[in-house]
């Protein structure tokens, strides 16, 4: 390797540690010391962060919705994307690009701006709320709920996880699927033993990063949830900013982040594992 080659991996490496690195060590200190206020240093070396955590159900349960927000969002995203990217890895042309353009063109959008769309929607006076009025005859507010937020969480991640997948599945040669019918197989039978398959290790890994994005979320649930759903990431802002409790702020960060890190990881782990076996049709 080449002096000039070097310094070319040694200077993002640099800034990386310093930009992310050198923030996550003073965030991990932090969580072992009392906060005595801001610009004043550091007290006592204390547990009682952590310990704050793991002896409060009122924190465990925000956790816990945290992560099922997150998993039912990703489950969704999943679920409705497939298809979709399946879809537009066989158009050809023109027509493709203008889907690919449909996908990407909320991205272009600031996430605020679209956020304060689906404010208009789901409010007391709108679109939707007023569909619901007409087939039901009931006034339904879906701003401040679950629900709102789950509709904000799938929105955002859903355009990423249909971009993942398209590669994937335009990758599968046109004739393998070709061959699977000719040997009697059908649509469903060779979707299931050979498409679904081969693009399943690319499938956890778009679900891995749907769940990492949807769980690490703040702009949706505070917009959205209008102050009524509180999950991790909001608390954690409200912990630092509204009460000056940095201390516990980053034990709360820090808690938080190895549980995403040990399931995002795990699902790498399984992408990894998962292995393209042949295609053995049921007689």
């Amino acid at each position: 390797m080449s002096y000039v080659n070097i310094w070319y991996l040694l200077i993002p490496l640099i800034l990386v540690l310093l930009l992310f690195g050198a923030p996550l060590v003073k965030m991990i200190y932090m969580s072992f010391f009392e906060f005595q206020g801001v610009g004043k240093p550091l007290g006592a070396f204390t547990f009682e962060n952590y310990t704050k955590f793991f002896s409060s159900i009122y924190y465990w349960k925000i956790m816990g919705l945290t992560l099922y927000l997150g998993l039912l969002s990703t489950i969704i995203c999943v679920i409705v994307g497939y298809p979709i990217a399946y879809k537009v890895s066989k158009m050809k042309g023109n027509v493709r690009h203008l889907f690919n353009t449909l996908t990407m063109l909320p991205l272009w959008v600031a996430i605020t701006v679209r956020l304060f769309g689906w404010m208009n929607l789901m409010s007391t006076n709108g679109m939707i709320n007023k569909v619901i009025s007409f087939f039901t005859g009931k006034s339904i507010n879906i701003m401040g709920t679950y629900a709102s937020v789950e509709i904000g969480l799938i929105y955002c991640a859903l355009p990423y996880f249909i971009m993942i997948m398209t590669g994937p599945l335009e990758n599968i040669h046109p004739s393998i699927e070709e061959a699977s019918y000719v040997f009697g197989a059908g649509f469903y039978k060779t979707f299931f033993k050979i498409t679904l398959p081969m693009t399943a290790k690319a499938a956890i890994s778009g679900a891995t990063l749907v769940f990492a994005l949807n769980t690490a979320a703040f702009v949706v649930p505070v917009m959205l949830g209008s102050g009524k759903v509180v999950v991790m990431t909001n608390l954690i802002y409200n912990r630092a900013t509204y009460t000056y409790d940095w201390s516990f702020a980053a034990a709360l960060s820090m808690v938080f982040m190895s549980i995403a890190l040990v399931i995002t990881n795990c699902g790498n782990l399984l992408a990894r594992e998962r292995k393209q076996k042949p295609a053995v049709f049921d007689e």
